[in-house]
């Protein structure tokens, strides 16, 4: 799936430039705190696979969590 997503990403002209794993686990620990995460590991106000989105250093929780 991930590399579907830097295809995607990379086509948008989007950075496909990941964050350092501490740092993608600690945003995964904010969102499986979260209200917003349904649980099919989607979040509610964005839409976003969260386990996806956390890797990239271009992405933002919609909520300003991270």
């Amino acid at each position: 799936m991930s590399l579907l997503i830097d295809v995607i990403k990379k086509a948008k002209g989007k950075s496909i430039e990941k964050v350092m794993p501490i740092v993608r686990q600690k945003r995964l620990e904010v969102c499986n705190k979260c209200d917003e995460l349904l649980k099919t590991g989607n979040c509610k106000k964005c839409g976003c696979f969260v386990s996806d989105k956390t890797k990239y250093k271009g992405e933002r929780c919609p909520l300003n969590k991270w």
